[in-house]
């Protein structure tokens, strides 16, 4: 079998196991369960203490847990490299003032900007978003300014300044897809991070609220029961750290491909 068919069966399989997965979500009825019952055959991860079908929790969890984090990447590494190449662009006053920025947001761990931030705001959906998204964007904004001051000492950059192309148009033509493989590394390196991050939110009781299925406010409740139902506490926190593990291997394997 060669390279190319194994990875058509690994991308099979897992195509094989999601679909399963959403069968098992629709077909499978949430609630109505006895309460916290044992893995068995009829719920595969058992019950939760208001018998709910665990394993159903747990995919619905997943998405969620999946979704808030991708936005909140999304939106980090969008405003550091919107904030980045304009400092890298204009220089000067605007250059110090964003490193200003930066400085200050790198000072303190991301994590703890999140809590200050989700203080003073509702525990919403929007608020977690946009208190981890302040807590991160400091990190890209220094990344990608740096990336693209290094960028414009290359020759392909300063030919194209000469040749008549104003800032603007250098960056997006010539320095923007030099940027792109940096990009999905950063995220791909992040991702892993920053669902812990939320998760942990959660878990501390800030942001998401139970009922919502987001695997922190899972862990959170399951610790209530960690000695008579203790499946409610580990597999939460077995999918998060394999959720991480999943990431930091992407991470590794496309630096891999870069080189």
């Amino acid at each position: 079998m060669n390279k190319q068919h194994q990875q058509w069966l690994i991308w099979g399989s897992i195509g094989l196991f999601l679909i399963s997965l959403i069968l098992y979500v629709c077909f499978q009825p949430n609630e109505g369960h006895p309460q916290l019952q044992s893995p068995n055959f009829s719920n595969l991860l058992g019950t939760d203490q208001r018998g709910r079908d665990f394993l159903v929790r747990l995919i619905i969890g997943s998405g969620v847990t999946l979704s808030l984090t991708a936005c909140v990447v999304y939106l980090s590494v969008t405003i550091g490299l919107i904030m980045g190449l304009t400092s890298a662009m204009l220089g000067r006053w605007v250059d110090k003032a964003f490193m200003f920025i930066a400085d200050m947001l790198l000072a303190i761990p991301s994590f703890i900007i999140a809590l200050v931030v989700l203080s003073f705001l509702s525990d919403s959906v929007f608020g977690l978003v946009f208190a981890l998204t302040i807590g991160w964007v400091g990190r890209y904004l220094r990344y990608f300014r740096n990336l693209a001051r290094d960028l414009q000492k290359r020759p392909f950059v300063q030919f194209a300044v000469l040749s008549g192309y104003s800032k603007f148009q250098t960056t997006m033509t010539h320095m923007m897809p030099h940027m792109i493989r940096n990009i999905f590394a950063l995220v791909t390196a992040d991702f892993g991070k920053m669902m812990l991050s939320i998760s942990g939110l959660a878990f501390l009781g800030l942001g998401l609220k139970p009922p919502t299925p987001e695997l922190g406010t899972i862990l959170f409740d399951g610790k209530s029961y960690f000695n008579t139902a203790p499946w409610l506490f580990f597999y939460p926190g077995l999918l998060l750290g394999g959720y991480a593990l999943i990431c930091q291997l992407l991470n590794k394997k496309y630096v891999q491909t870069m080189k």
